[in-house]
């Protein structure tokens, strides 16, 4: 049986589709838009509508809206957050989620990613390291928001072109740049849901031993390798564990690309 139909829905409207066709084409599928469907009503990141729910719970409801306007029983949709680093507050994330639902085979599968590859800044008062700014950031490919310095309201999105961002400062002296963080304007996070989609497909291929639907993924880590010097245990994980998403069938296994941890990361060791 094939992983998906030939024809498959994204509910998509900043070109998602292109980030993804490569990688579904390798398995029969064409990927097409409903151009109709407004996904910005699901939240949007310059604050105009705002995003209520967290990005997985977003991106299913988002796509099952999405299959439901276009009369589909298959559908996949993506969806992106930007935020603070789960473990380490004081660092930004970008999190992008994929799901595949298959209302015909009751699939739900999700692709995940994760980047530190974040929303840059510049203000009028780094005026003259503005060139040095969109230099770094690929100004062009990257698109560009404005915001007025004093409040925060939006003044434009879709800032591509020099000329219209030197317009734009001589009419507005006071403002903060940011890069525009939809998927069609922002390169690095291009990559990223390009991360998110070559995870969906692993666990779309990744069939579970007992009841072989897709999604055997790992859904544990335990035990501690020891270190290759003193052979006390150090935080390296020993162990994986798998579970079927639907029957839930369980396996534990042992990892076999590393045996024994580096002293480096052994607290006895390199405290």
């Amino acid at each position: 049986m094939a992983m998906f139909p030939s024809q498959l829905l994204l509910s998509s409207k900043h070109l998602k589709e292109r980030i993804l066709q490569p990688l579904f084409e390798p398995h029969g599928v064409e990927l097409i838009v409903s151009h109709g469907f407004d996904t910005d009503n699901y939240g949007t990141f310059c604050g105009s509508i705002p995003r209520i729910e967290g990005p997985k719970t977003t991106v299913k409801e988002k796509c099952l809206a999405g299959m439901s306007f276009a009369n589909r029983r298959q559908g996949l949709a993506s969806e992106g957050s930007f935020g603070p680093h789960p473990s380490s507050p004081f660092l930004s994330i970008n999190e992008e989620w994929l799901v595949y639902i298959d209302l015909d085979q009751a699939l739900e599968v999700y692709g995940h990613s994760i980047s530190m590859d974040v929303c840059q800044q510049q203000t009028n008062h780094q005026r003259k390291d503005l060139d040095q700014f969109l230099t770094s950031i690929q100004f062009g490919a990257q698109g560009l928001v404005m915001k007025d310095a004093d409040n925060g309201e939006l003044i434009a999105k879709d800032i591509t072109e020099y000329v219209q961002l030197m317009d734009l400062i001589q009419e507005h002296p006071h403002w903060i740049l940011e890069t525009d963080l939809r998927a069609h304007l922002n390169p690095t996070r291009q990559k990223n849901i390009e991360a998110a989609g070559k995870n969906l497909i692993e666990r779309m291929r990744s069939l579970c031993p007992q009841c072989a639907k897709p999604d055997f993924s790992v859904a544990q880590y335990s035990g501690q390798l020891p270190c290759s010097w003193c052979k006390s245990p150090t935080n390296t994980y020993e162990f994986r564990t798998y579970r079927c998403a639907h029957c839930q069938h369980q396996l534990r296994e042992k990892r076999m690309d590393l045996l024994m941890e580096d002293p480096q990361y052994c607290q006895r060791c390199n405290p």
